[in-house]
């Protein structure tokens, strides 16, 4: 009965272990294009604001380009293809201001830590920060603060 439970209890802290750690060593690459407008007629792309990805620490480390567009009167994040960030656990696309995630900010689940990806914004939001947040953690692993485009 006590090899049962050691090889049980064994076997938990191996799945949980590559549950946490495997990640670190795993890139997914994620290669969208621009989301089409549905039901409108206007597909112009306008960039309004736009950004750079930055890590907070040798291991949470993050770059790349951050954009947010308008395509047919909806608004999206987007990052482009050089995006790339330290893959880990349960990663998240958030929103921050002055310097601070806002917690429940969640846009979606990382799609991928490397490549162009979109995320579409709720109506009425003009983020000033994008985040990749860890929610298991409550770690930060990269940011790229926003800031309005000139044309």
């Amino acid at each position: 009965m006590k090899k049962i439970v050691i090889t049980t209890i064994v076997i938990i802290l191996l799945g949980a272990g590559y549950y946490f750690i495997s990640p670190f060593f795993i890139n997914k690459i994620v290669s969208e294009t621009l989301p089409i407008a549905e039901n409108t007629e206007d597909t112009s792309v306008e960039v309004i604001k736009q950004g750079q990805f930055a890590g907070f620490d040798k291991i949470h480390t993050g770059s790349g380009t951050a954009n947010v567009i308008s395509i047919g009167g909806k608004n999206y994040i987007r990052f482009e293809e050089d995006f790339v960030v330290a893959n880990g656990p349960d990663l998240y696309v958030g929103l921050g201001q002055n310097g601070s995630y806002i917690k429940g900010s969640e846009l979606s689940v990382l799609k991928g830590n490397m490549g162009s990806q979109n995320y579409e914004l709720p109506e009425g939001v003009s983020p000033e920060e994008v985040w990749i947040w860890c929610k298991a953690f409550s770690v930060p692993f990269a940011k790229a603060v926003l800031n309005n485009t000139t044309i």
